[in-house]
C-alpha cells in the first residue's frame, strides 16, 4: 500500500529536467530580435514588391492608369504584412520554439516548467508580444489626437515607446531574464548550447 501511494505521489509531481536551464543573456535576446526584425523587413519588402509589380504591369509600365484590381492587389499585399509577421512568430515558436533570429543566436523559448511550447504556448507567446503593438498603436493614436500641440504629441509617442522599452528592460532585473511578454505567456528563453 505504501509503494502504490509513493508511486502516485511521484506521478503527480511535475518532472524536472536533470540538466539545469541556462537562461539566455539579454544581449543575445536583443540580437535575435534585431535579426527577426530584418527577416520581417525582407518579408514586408517582398510583399510590397509583389504588389508594386502587379500595379506596374497593369499600368503597362506607366503608360496607362493601373486597373482598380491591381491597386486592390497592392493594398492586399500591404495588408498581408501584419498577418505574415504574426504567422512568422507563431510557426517558428510552435515548430521549434525558435524564430530565425533565435536559431542564429542559439536560444529557444520554452514554457516556465521546462516543457516545449506547443501550439497553445506559441499562441500565448504571440499574444504576449501583441502588447507592444498595442502600446505603439496607443502612442500613435494619442499623438494623432494631440497633433495640434507638437509637445503633447511627442510626449504621447515617447510614453508609448518608454512602455515598450520597459517591457523589454524588465528582463535585465529578473532572475529568469523574463520580459513582459514572457510573464504574460508563462515562458522563459534558454540557451540551446
Amino acid at each position: 500500500m505504501t509503494v502504490s501511494t509513493a508511486s502516485q505521489r511521484n506521478a503527480a509531481r511535475p518532472r524536472r529536467s536533470a540538466v539545469p536551464l541556462r537562461y539566455a543573456a539579454f544581449e543575445s535576446r536583443v540580437t535575435a530580435g534585431i535579426l527577426d526584425i530584418l527577416v520581417l523587413f525582407i518579408i514586408a519588402s517582398l510583399l510590397i514588391t509583389a504588389g508594386s509589380l502587379v500595379v506596374l504591369i497593369s499600368s503597362d509600365f506607366e503608360q496607362v492608369d493601373p486597373s482598380t484590381m491591381s491597386i486592390n492587389i497592392f493594398w492586399a499585399c500591404v495588408g498581408a504584412i501584419f498577418p505574415a509577421a504574426v504567422l512568422y512568430f507563431f510557426v517558428g515558436l510552435c515548430w521549434r520554439g525558435q524564430t530565425i533570429g533565435a536559431g542564429v543566436m542559439q536560444i529557444m523559448v520554452i514554457r516556465s516548467d521546462g516543457r516545449p511550447l506547443g501550439v497553445l504556448g506559441a499562441v500565448s507567446r504571440v499574444i504576449g508580444q501583441m502588447v507592444y503593438v498595442l502600446f505603439a498603436l496607443g502612442g500613435v493614436l494619442a499623438a494623432f489626437a494631440l497633433r495640434d500641440s507638437a509637445v503633447q504629441a511627442a510626449i504621447a509617442t515617447a510614453t508609448a515607446f518608454l512602455l515598450i522599452a520597459a517591457g523589454f528592460l524588465v528582463a535585465v532585473f529578473d532572475s529568469h531574464r523574463r520580459t513582459l511578454h514572457d510573464r504574460i505567456a508563462g515562458t522563459i528563453v534558454i540557451r540551446v548550447v
